[in-house]
């Protein structure tokens, strides 16, 4: 794995300015590996005692804040004491009994009051949480932040971690952005920072620690043609690392034939990462972008349309500020073979045969090697 500072240097500079932010990126990003090797280096310095924990088991009690707040507390408590905190650190032995809807922000105030370091909390996979709960749990953090200035103890840095950018958070209270009013709960929060993509650098540093350990080298042809196929997906960036040395079997030095062969065996595959792809489909704004791109007719100006492609960026699906394209080649070409045959017909106009398939793939992406279309 690659260090996380260099991968989130505004993440590290907010916590050194006692902020709370949005991190929000991709499924299969690296985004929790980073927050836990963030933690680990924030605690190892002496100043802080830091804690990256789940949200995720508390997504089934949307309305419930008593049960959310018991299952975010007993979350907070176990990866503690699997983090290798001293003791001294950890939170105390037993919770606040309060009353619900107070008694999340009660808890981390006793564990700041006892703990003699500032205290930074990432609540990963935050966005699980929804309606009524969600709610509470944003204004108990709001409230714990602005009674700070007052010597009331609390978290230095809160760091809410998951798909969502900041206005999706909006959305997610209750479906209606009006319900919780922006000017309230969330003006604590300084910024929304997405986890970025691996560059072509990080792909050739992050394969360089195998050539390290087994002596195979990747070519630099190779590297950047992984660049090229996954625009620094990281999932994508490990999966075909691991079909071409642990399935292919290839010795030697990794070329770009292999790292080809390996896209396709991986597309066939139809591994959860890309069939997850298929399943996000059957969401209405997914599947109207997606399409719209696929079959090149972007709407000129729509405002809903624009929310739309938001959503679907922040998903990791597509790419681009100005108008949007497929987030890299492997996810175009999986979602033609898979999802939009209708497409590969039209443009084959014969049989529907593999000759013709290969014939229709090069119309769209240009011969092998190239950046075909608008890829």
């Amino acid at each position: 794995m690659l260090p996380p500072t260099p991968r989130l240097p505004e993440a590290r500079a907010l916590i050194e300015m006692d902020r709370y932010f949005v991190l929000h990126a991709p499924r299969q990003t690296g985004k929790t590996t980073i927050l836990d090797a963030l933690a680990s280096e924030l605690t190892a310095e002496d100043d802080i005692a830091a804690l990256s924990f789940s949200c995720e088991r508390a997504k089934i009690f949307s309305d419930d804040i008593a049960a959310t707040e018991t299952i975010l507390l007993d979350s907070l408590r176990e990866t503690a004491n699997l983090s290798g905190l001293s003791g001294e650190l950890l939170p105390p032995d037993s919770w606040p009994e309060e009353q619900a809807g107070t008694r999340f922000g009660k808890a981390l105030s006793a564990w700041c009051r006892r703990c003699p370091r500032r205290v930074v909390l990432f609540l990963d996979d935050f966005d699980a949480l929804q309606g009524n709960s969600l709610i509470s749990i944003l204004s108990q953090l709001r409230h714990g932040y602005n009674a700070r200035h007052k010597g009331h103890p609390f978290p230095a840095s809160v760091v809410l971690c998951g798909l969502r950018d900041l206005r999706d958070y909006k959305t997610a209270s209750s479906g209606d952005p009006a319900r919780l009013n922006p000017a309230s709960s969330f003006n604590i929060f300084a910024d929304s920072l997405r986890l970025s993509d691996l560059t072509t650098d990080q792909i050739a540093e992050l394969y360089d620690q195998h050539t390290q350990e087994t002596g195979q080298e990747f070519t630099k042809d190779a590297v950047d043609r992984v660049f090229e196929l996954t625009q620094g997906q990281p999932w994508l960036v490990n999966a075909l690392a691991h079909e071409i040395t642990a399935e292919m079997r290839v010795s030697g030095a990794i070329t770009t034939a292999q790292v080809d062969e390996a896209k396709e065996r991986l597309i066939r595959k139809r591994p959860i990462h890309l069939d997850a792809l298929m399943t996000r489909l059957h969401e209405p704004p997914v599947e109207r972008v997606i399409r719209a791109i696929m079959e090149e007719t972007l709407p000129g100006t729509d405002a809903p349309f624009d929310d739309d492609v938001s959503y679907v960026r922040n998903l990791g699906l597509i790419r681009g500020t100005g108008e949007p394209e497929i987030a890299n080649p492997i996810y175009r070409e999986f979602l033609l073979r898979h999802c939009f045959t209708d497409l590969l017909r039209r443009e084959q106009q014969g049989p529907f045969t593999d000759e013709k398939l290969a014939e229709a793939r090069i119309r769209i992406f240009g011969p092998s090697g190239q950046n075909g279309g608008r890829m």
